[in-house]
């Protein structure tokens, strides 16, 4: 009953964290943008955080939320947050080699993962669920108390759908960076290939002098022309590739399906730097197409 109830509190304060994120993040952006790791309307971190200090403050003997300074809360949430926040980035980087937040351009800023203006703003928002949203949502769910075999059915019930969107979450973003492999394989073989075509006209003298000493006269007089035509025609060719770049990634982006443009959105970036700018460029191509209204 108590571990039900848990899981029911879990799953509301991950949606009412779901929220906050994504009016914030639609806020800044100016569009729409479903945050979070999973597809469903929760953001699982906020979930631990704030059923963690509810069970701190509200179930551990040396706090009391109606006699807790307001200092000791606000550290506490500080420190806690900075750990939370830590060791699920940590985690999600060492298994996606992506981050779902980065701090790096922020002040203060640990690896990129933590950053202390981001830990201060948890800590106040602790102060403000401790004493202010939990004893009104204690109050509130007190008196709306479910059967206990209706509450271990809808406990069960979440966890079923939060495990089936975990599954489908790990292997979207397991097919993404499989995608980005292959992308990133195929862009650098044809980049390769232009580069290859451009810089070859130097070649032909050298191939043109190591030729027969009978015919070289003849063809030396034909090198230039060679070398001529080759130059010309470099710097059309490289103009033709490069301007192909955003059309392909536009025609990859409109291919992708829901879930890999939901985690290609929602990733702030890759760690791993072959598949980094490989993200950027279809990120910035999918941020293009949301405008148009695809």
């Amino acid at each position: 009953m108590i571990v039900a109830d848990y899981i029911i509190k879990f799953i509301i304060f991950s949606f009412i964290g779901w929220i906050y994120e994504c009016t914030y993040c639609t806020i800044t952006t100016g569009h729409w943008d479903n945050r979070g790791f999973l597809f469903g309307p929760i953001c699982p971190i906020y979930g631990v955080g704030a059923l963690g200090a509810m069970v701190i403050f509200n179930e551990l003997p040396m706090f009391e939320a109606g006699d807790t300074p307001l200092w000791k809360i606000f550290l506490v949430c500080l420190f806690g947050s900075a750990v939370l926040e830590y060791v699920v980035s940590f985690v999600l980087e060492k298994y996606f080699h992506a981050m779902w937040w980065d701090y790096s351009k922020v002040p203060l800023n640990i690896k990129g993962r933590i950053c202390l203006p981001a830990s201060c703003g948890f800590g106040v928002a602790g102060v403000v669920l401790v004493k202010y949203f939990f004893p009104w949502f204690l109050g509130l769910t007190s008196g709306m108390s479910l059967h206990p075999i209706i509450n271990e059915i809808v406990a069960s019930v979440f966890m079923l759908i939060l495990g089936m969107d975990l599954a489908v979450s790990i292997a979207s973003i397991t097919q993404l960076l499989t995608y980005l492999d292959d992308m990133t394989e195929k862009f650098d073989e044809r980049m390769e290939a232009s580069v290859e075509m451009v810089t070859s006209a130097p070649g032909v003298l050298k191939e043109k002098m190591t030729e027969a000493p009978g015919a070289i006269k003849e063809k030396m007089t034909e090198a230039p022309d060679a070398i001529k035509e080759k130059i010309t025609e470099a710097p059309q060719i490289w103009k033709e590739k490069v301007s192909e770049v955003p059309n392909v990634f536009r025609e990859k982006v409109q291919k992708m399906d829901r879930k890999q443009k939901h985690h290609l959105r929602s990733i702030a970036t890759f760690k791993m730097k072959e598949k980094s700018p490989m993200y950027e460029k279809l990120k910035k191509a999918l941020t293009e197409d949301d405008k148009r209204g695809h």
